[in-house]
């Protein structure tokens, strides 16, 4: 297992945002702050609306690995969903931060 450190991740984080790979305004960039924060378990897809009929499942899995894989850290991605739903989808950070 790697292990990295929190300023290392921001200051990579940091270097994303000067080249205009992530802004942040970016759901990602709030789960990369998360992450800093010790948070090891993220949902890239997620549901926003207000009913069965209105909402919309919107899916970050793309833009959330490329941000990990261009800082360097390590994950593993599946799915814990019943009947393998796209909504199960989660992106587990293996790499160590302290």
């Amino acid at each position: 297992m790697k292990t990295t450190s929190k300023a290392s991740i921001e200051k990579k984080l940091a270097k994303l945002v000067t080249e205009k790979i992530i802004r942040k305004s970016s759901i990602v960039y709030g789960w990369m702050k998360e992450l800093i924060a010790g948070k090891k378990e993220f949902r890239p897809v997620y549901s926003q609306g207000s009913s069965w009929k209105n909402s919309s499942l919107f899916d970050r899995r793309f833009e959330m690995t490329t941000v990990l894989n261009a800082m360097k850290i390590e994950y593993k991605s599946g799915n814990d969903a019943p009947r393998g739903g796209q909504t199960g989808a989660f992106i587990q950070i293996t790499t160590k931060v302290k």
